[in-house]
Parts: structure tokens; C-alpha cells; sequence
């Protein structure tokens, strides 16, 4: 690992939802495989062999890669992970992000939200310093806090607008302004705020939540999505797939433990068992992907 002095500053040269497009058209899938390198979760195999949390996590993740990379579009990175890590955090980070073929998109799960002057600096650290393609933010300190990071066409961010854990009723659905709930007005703003920026403003929106997502993404029809909550949390893929049949935004669905967990009762080694959990989750999200493909007359791209 290197030192900080040494960390690459990346660049972007492709519009983001083009990228995107691209990355999904090769994959042939919307698939977004989460990276949560949680130590606890490690398959004996690394932790046997790497006495060093550092390289255990980094160990863990290029193995996802590996073996996930001919099947899914993107990465969504869990910063909290890393950052446990202390001082080697941003180094480990590195490089994992390394590993990622160039053709992916790269979220990185960071869930800030600051001033904009500070907004301004969170940018540079994730998108010019260490290349992400993408990042999550909250939205309830302002739609101003996001604006810094949507000043370059190449880059996206994904608003936290109706997210899948239980405390999400404490505010976003709840009425707001006018609208029927906080998550719609986010929705609105969001559609807004995507209008004047060269940057590409998309939602995070649980499958968890199929009550409820319907009307928000009416709210921001072209929103690009991210959406967790399938996979272990339990989301529905027939539900998602039916409200996503008229929305003209492209999504990514992020599932992280249902890829990556290691079955110990498995018979398969572990990389064989991300490789499985891979194909079986593009067969199940197989007519969602197919919509987004080539081949697809059903799918209007918002960028032209």
C-alpha cells in the first residue's frame, strides 16, 4: 500500500449517463454489487491467511471484483468500512479501487451533507482525488449542499429520497409542503436541480418501499435510481419491476450481503460462491437489464 502522497488523482472523460449506459449495455445487467468488507463477515480462508484487517478488506474486495466484474455495471463502495480502518483507511481504499476494470461505475456510499464550502472539499476528496463516478448525499441540509457536486457532466449524485431502513417513516414519508410526503418534494427538487446542472442528480430509493416508490418516482420520472433493498432486506424484484416499467431513468440495484456472504455449509469455495451468487442474481433481475439493453425498444434515454 502506498502512502497518501501517493494516492492517483483520477480522471473522467465520458458523460456520466453515457457511462453508465455503456457499462450496463456490457454487462448486460443493471446489477450494482456493494462492497461492505465487514471483518466479521470475512470467509476463514482470508482471515487465516492475512493477520492485518487492512489487508483482509483489501483481500475481500478484489476478490468480489474478481469474480463479479463480467456481471455487474458498477461498484457502490461503503465508506464507513474503510474509515473503521483508521489510519490506512484511504490507502486500502486505493487500493480496491484499483482493482475496479476502468469500464465501471464507482459509487462511493458516503451519505454526507455539509456547507457548501465543505461540499466543495468532499468533492474533490471523491471525485478528483480517488475518481468515483458517483456519490450518495443527504439532501435535508439543502438542495445548495449538492450543488458542488454536480458542476461536471461526468459525475452523478444519489440523494437519499425514500431509503429502505424502518426509521425512513420519521420523515420521508411523511406530508411535506403540500406534497403527500417528504420524499416527494425531495423528488421535485431533485427534478429541479438536475435542470441547471451539467452534473446528472439521481435518487436512492429502496425496493423495500414498493408502497410508497411508486408516486415519488412519478414525482422525477428521468431520475437516474439507485436502489438497495433486494437480496437480504427482502425487497420485491416483481414490484420493482413493474414500477420501473414506465419510468424513463436508468437504474442501478445495489445488493451487497446476498453477493458476497460466505455459506460455510457450502460445499463451493467462497469466490466460486460470489460467482454463483452473480449469475443468479442477473437470472432474477434478467427482465429488468433486458430493458436497458440494445436489443430494447421499451427504454427512452434521458440524455438524448
Amino acid at each position: 500500500m502506498g502512502a497518501p502522497s501517493d494516492i492517483k488523482i483520477r480522471k473522467k472523460q465520458m458523460k456520466y449517463i453515457e457511462k453508465l449506459n455503456v457499462s450496463i449495455r456490457n454487462s448486460r445487467s443493471v446489477l450494482c454489487a456493494g462492497l461492505d468488507p465487514v471483518p466479521e463477515h470475512f470467509p476463514p480462508e482470508i482471515t487465516n491467511q492475512y493477520p492485518s484487517e487492512g489487508d483482509q478488506t483489501i483481500t475481500f474486495c478484489r476478490r468480489i471484483i474478481e469474480q463479479s466484474k463480467t456481471g455487474v455495471a458498477a461498484y457502490k463502495i461503503n465508506l464507513a468500512y474503510f474509515e473503521a480502518l483508521g489510519s490506512e483507511a484511504y490507502d486500502v481504499l486505493d487500493d480496491v479501487l484499483d482493482a475496479i476494470p476502468s469500464g465501471k461505475i464507482i459509487i462511493a456510499d458516503a451519505k454526507r451533507s455539509d456547507v457548501s464550502h465543505t461540499a466543495a472539499r468532499y468533492k474533490i476528496a471523491f471525485f478528483d482525488r480517488f475518481g468515483f463516478d458517483a456519490i450518495t448525499l443527504s439532501p435535508f441540509m439543502g438542495m445548495e449542499t449538492m450543488v458542488p457536486f454536480l458542476q461536471d457532466e461526468d459525475h452523478a449524485v444519489y440523494a437519499l429520497t425514500l431509503t429502505s431502513n424502518p426509521g425512513a417513516g420519521d420523515f420521508m414519508t411523511r406530508p411535506f409542503e403540500g406534497a403527500p410526503t417528504l420524499s416527494m418534494h425531495v423528488a421535485g427538487l431533485l427534478r429541479e436541480l438536475d435542470r441547471h446542472h451539467p452534473g446528472s442528480a439521481g435518487m436512492v430509493i429502496g425496493a423495500t418501499q414498493s408502497d410508497l416508490y411508486g408516486p415519488v418516482l412519478k414525482a422525477y420520472p428521468k431520475a437516474p435510481l439507485l436502489i438497495p433493498g433486494i437480496g437480504a432486506q427482502g425487497g420485491s424484484v416483481a414490484e420493482l419491476q413493474k414500477h420501473l416499467a414506465e419510468h424513463q431513468g436508468i437504474p442501478l440495484i445495489n445488493v451487497s450481503r446476498s453477493l458476497s456472504d460466505y455459506d460455510p455449509t457450502s460445499n463451493d469455495p467462497w469466490d466460486v460462491q460470489i460467482a454463483l451468487h452473480t449469475g443468479r442474481l442477473n437470472k432474477a433481475l434478467q427482465t429488468i437489464s433486458d430493458r436497458y439493453l440494445p436489443d430494447s425498444s421499451s427504454f427512452v434515454n434521458p440524455s438524448g
